[in-house]
């Protein structure tokens, strides 16, 4: 058992709470019994799983460390202290384990694979904004996300814990000059829309059955007008009038949802025209 907090070991893990190191590293670190499920599932390569007495109390557990050792019984092996897992963890109760796993190769052949919505963020700053996104993106059936430069590290383990594991399913880029991505957007057909507080359409007038990216800006100061400039068209999501805006998170699901929603009634009508035309 590793029970020195200044083990060399450990000191690595620690500074993947850094970004320069993620960065510099190709790695980044999740915790918690759920995500590791999600990470052997997905197949994500773990490269070194740190763990405490605390994992194998409970039932749940004990079962992942099981099946973890059967799986990936090549992967690093780091039996450490309560206190040293507590010192490497980044929430104040931590579960007993900890692994790292390599950043994934991205690209946008990942995007012309999937259907639904791309999203294109400008400089988001807050993780629990970008992780909400990452999961309401993946449930709602969007092809992926797009950040700017200038955006917070979507690897950072504030980000990847709110994502529930979506980060891992949903194909993204990160550090991105988004006047270059709409160039390649529209070479794809797809139309471009921004959301905007006020005066635009309303959300629920748009068709979200063609290939459709939308652009939602930073935490309190929205999309910078070079970038409002560049778009087709620009909407608004409709709110009481003592209401000033949404949170980016939310305003992100409410659009996701109505483009989800489209395409699930559009199935609908189309199985119905099937099964009359049967009859």
């Amino acid at each position: 058992m590793i029970t020195s907090k200044s083990n060399s070991r450990i000191k690595e893990i620690r500074l993947l709470k850094q970004a320069k190191y993620r960065q510099a590293r190709g790695e980044y670190f999740i915790e918690g019994i759920r995500l590791l499920e999600e990470a052997l599932q997905q197949d994500l390569g773990v490269r070194k799983i740190a763990y405490s007495p605390r994992l194998a109390k409970t039932e749940r557990g004990a079962r992942l460390l099981s099946k973890a050792r059967k799986k990936i019984p090549d992967t690093e092996w780091l039996y450490v202290s309560e206190e040293v897992m507590g010192s490497i963890s980044d929430t104040q109760s931590h579960q007993g384990v900890l692994a790292v796993l390599p950043k994934k190769e991205q690209s946008w052949e990942k995007f012309w694979e999937r259907e639904g919505m791309i999203l294109l963020l400008w400089q988001l700053q807050d993780p629990g904004n970008l992780g909400t996104i990452f999961r309401v993106a993946d449930a709602g059936g969007a092809a992926g996300v797009i950040l700017s430069q200038g955006t917070i590290d979507p690897y950072s383990p504030k980000v990847v814990r709110a994502s529930m594991g979506s980060i891992f399913r949903l194909p993204f880029l990160l550090n991105q000059d988004l006047e270059n991505c709409l160039k390649i957007l529209r070479s794809k057909e797809y139309r471009v829309w921004a959301t905007v507080v006020r005066d635009g359409p309303s959300f629920w007038k748009v068709d979200f059955s063609r290939p459709t990216a939308v652009l939602f800006g930073q935490e309190g100061a929205g999309l910078p007008e070079h970038l409002l400039e560049e778009v087709d068209e620009l909407f608004t999501i409709p709110m009481a009038s003592n209401v000033e805006s949404l949170n980016v998170a939310m305003a992100a699901g409410l659009v996701i949802y109505e483009a989800y929603r489209q395409k699930k009634s559009s199935e609908i009508q189309v199985s119905s025209f099937i099964t009359e035309s049967i009859k």
